[in-house]
């Protein structure tokens, strides 16, 4: 049976077919239309909706419709200083990259779910649509109402985010479990004073947390150099910290928690200014 392609023109038409269909649906962009999932499914093309397929930037805010493939975002997220780019580079691979849309990312059920890591850092809201209504939340209170369900037929149509001070330095960096399912991620940002960090931020995710931020992690780096001994004792205690909110101790993943934070911190200090 051919996969059928439905291609609405607004955002009001996508969550009443998104209410009327539930999972039956899979999201798709343009010409990748054809070529997304199981024939049992509906295909749902994103790339007629304009306010969707948008990156606008004004007083200082970023708006990034959720139409937009992870490939658009790799090339075409501005404001964040590459950490979005970046991500979306990471999280899917060139052969999908162009057919993933940010929408289907920001399903928690998604394998490119690590995309929210580098929005809890930048402290991104969410703009959600249903049916009957529209609500902005927090990127924190989206991944709790997501991960609960979201109320029936509601999409998020948008991310908006204040515009980073180019000052800021950022990096992310993502591992994956060998051939299980699950992945690791952690997002940084800090200013750089001759190497030393100033006023980090560091946001991790494991196989059973979601993002959030590991103070323990930053006060090992705040106003110190970025050496390979400040970088071990932030990986590790990151580590330690998401490790507290595990049923059972797995140090198999405390390793990919320390690997990912180490790697976005050494990517910071290995592009520090050498003043």
């Amino acid at each position: 049976m051919a996969n059928v392609v439905v291609t609405p023109k607004s955002v009001a038409e996508l969550v009443k077919i998104a209410a009327r269909k539930g999972r039956d649906i899979v999201f798709a962009s343009g010409g990748d239309s054809t070529d997304r999932g199981a024939s049992s499914k509906a295909t749902v093309d994103l790339s007629q909706i304009a306010a969707m397929n948008e990156i606008s930037s004004k007083k200082g805010a970023v708006v990034i419709g959720s139409g937009m493939n992870l490939g658009r975002l790799s090339r075409e997220a501005e404001g964040e200083n590459g950490l979005i780019r970046q991500a979306a580079s990471l999280v899917a691979n060139p052969l999908v990259r162009n057919r993933v849309t940010f929408l289907e990312a920001l399903d928690p059920s998604s394998s490119y779910f690590d995309i929210t890591t580098p929005l809890v850092l930048l402290d991104a809201k969410v703009r959600l649509q249903n049916p009957t209504g529209k609500r902005t939340l927090s990127i924190r209170d989206f991944l709790d109402q997501a991960a609960k369900g979201l109320k029936k037929g509601e999409l998020p149509v948008a991310i908006e985010f204040e515009k980073l001070p180019a000052t800021a330095r950022v990096a992310f960096f993502r591992v994956a479990r060998g051939s299980d399912k699950g992945s690791v991620s952690a997002a940084v940002r800090t200013r750089l004073v001759r190497s030393v960090a100033m006023d980090p931020e560091i946001v991790v995710s494991s196989l059973t947390v979601i993002p959030l931020r590991s103070k323990t992690a930053e006060k090992e780096i705040s106003k110190q150099p970025l050496s390979e001994e400040t970088i071990k004792k932030a990986a590790a205690a990151a580590a330690e910290e998401l490790g507290s909110y595990a049923e059972k101790p797995n140090p198999y993943e405390r390793t990919l928690v320390e690997i990912a934070v180490g790697r976005t911190l050494r990517d910071i200090a290995d592009g520090a200014p050498t003043a």
